[in-house]
Parts: structure tokens; C-alpha cells; sequence
């Protein structure tokens, strides 16, 4: 099953509460730490978090506490599944009545970030038993903050080393189309994802090179193209 398809199946539930865990995860905090930190009720959490047969899912009032407090923005995914015509107002009343009284601004710094997706070398049937069970989050280079097409991914195979490892994480964005020179991840239709450099453009597709000096190795048809980003950031693995 492709990612955008295990996507589409999440309840809006699930997506909120893959970005708690995330925060919860970076943060090192309970579910009790990030709702005082956030000025909120801990059964505000407790429940979204540990009852499963509640469908309760928090207002975007009460999402947008949990971001100042946090420090981490409310990704855009959330905001698209949760937006504001989908958030029914009826738990703001009984949070607000259960929120500490004392006021509370977090001094906590916000921290921008873009979703970090799993790519794979493999084709898409084989990728099943390696994709991680819930989406997750990088903190966003500064020349990507604002940039809504950005996202991380992990190098997915050794195509470059030694120049660059098999684990390096890098960075993509979609704002603009890729022209000579740049360094793209290509996606092809049975869900298999590479790194190349881009020598070309023409009618016949993509002239790409997996070579340093480079040199044209391989012609990409665009018709067995699913996605193309341009990779702007890598960091290094130790």
C-alpha cells in the first residue's frame, strides 16, 4: 500500500496525535508536562491520547495552545485534515472550564518544521515491512522556513558515497521546477526514489547523472515519473 493511500486512511484523530507524540518524543515531556506547558487541561491530552474509543479531537484553539506552548507550529497536514470548518466547537467549553486558572505565555522558542517522509530504494511491494508506523517532523533549515512544499527524507541508498552516505539526511523543495545542474530526488511510478544530478532536459525526459565528474548515466522518461523535488540541504552523518 502506497504512502499516499495510508495517508488518506488516518482519522483526523490520528494525524493530531502523531504530531503530540512527535513533540512528546523531541521534547522528552508527558502528556501532564505539554499540557501545563501549553495552559491546558491534562485530561485534555490524556483523553485524545490513551482513550481509543473517545473520538474527541481538540479544537484549533486548543491545537494552537499546544503549538505556543510546544514551541512547534501546527503542521500543515493537521491544519488541512483539522481545518476550521472541520473542528466542531463543542469541547472548547468544558477545556476552558478545566484549565488551570493561573495564566501562562510560554517563553519556549517556535520551532519550524517540515515533515519528514520515508523514501525507499525498493519498489513500493517491497517497501511495506520498512515504512515507520506514524509520520514524524525535522526542524527546518533556515532557507526552507515558510516554504510549504519542503519536506526531509533520509538518502536512500549509497548511489553517491563516498560523497554522501547511505542515512544522510537531506532536504527537498518543490517551489520551483529543477533545471541543469541541480541535484533532484526522482520518484518513479512503482514508488522507487533516487538521487541523481540533473544534466538535462529535453523531449526524451531527463538526462541524469548518479557520477562525479558527472556524466550522463541514465535518461529518465517523464511518463515513469510520479514526483520530482529539488534536494537544497544535506547534512552530513557523522
Amino acid at each position: 500500500m502506497n504512502a499516499a493511500v495510508t495517508e488518506n486512511m488516518k482519522t483526523p484523530k490520528e494525524i493530531v496525535i502523531e504530531w503530540i507524540e512527535h513533540i512528546l518524543d523531541r521534547k522528552k515531556w508527558t502528556g501532564t508536562d505539554l499540557a501545563r506547558k501549553s495552559n491546558i487541561a491534562p485530561s485534555t491530552i490524556l483523553r485524545l491520547m490513551n482513550d481509543p474509543d473517545h473520538q474527541f479531537v481538540p479544537t484549533l484553539k486548543t491545537l494552537q495552545k499546544i503549538a505556543d506552548g510546544s514551541g512547534y507550529p501546527i503542521p500543515r497536514k493537521v491544519m488541512n485534515v483539522l481545518g476550521a470548518n472541520k473542528i466542531e466547537p463543542s469541547d472548547t467549553a468544558e477545556e476552558e472550564a478545566e484549565a488551570p486558572r493561573r495564566s501562562f505565555r510560554s517563553s519556549t522558542p517556535r520551532v519550524s518544521t517540515v515533515e519528514l517522509r520515508h523514501v525507499s530504494s525498493l519498489p513500493a511491494a517491497l517497501q511495506a515491512a520498512a515504512n515507520p508506523k506514524r509520520d514524524s517532523y525535522a526542524p527546518a533549515p533556515p532557507q526552507l522556513e515558510g516554504d510549504e512544499t519542503a519536506f526531509a527524507f533520509y538518502m536512500p541508498d549509497d548511489t553517491f558515497e563516498p560523497w554522501m552516505k547511505s542515512g544522510t539526511m537531506c532536504y527537498a523543495t518543490k517551489r520551483r521546477d529543477p533545471v541543469t545542474g541541480d541535484t533532484i530526488m526522482v520518484t518513479d511510478k512503482n514508488g522507487k526514489t533516487k538521487i541523481r544530478s540533473l544534466m538535462g532536459i529535453d523531449e526524451a525526459g531527463l538526462k541524469l547523472s548518479k557520477s562525479h565528474p558527472v556524466k550522463e548515466d541514465e535518461v529518465m522518461q517523464f511518463d515513469d515519473i510520479a514526483e520530482i523535488a529539488i534536494v537544497v540541504v544535506f547534512v552530513k552523518s557523522m
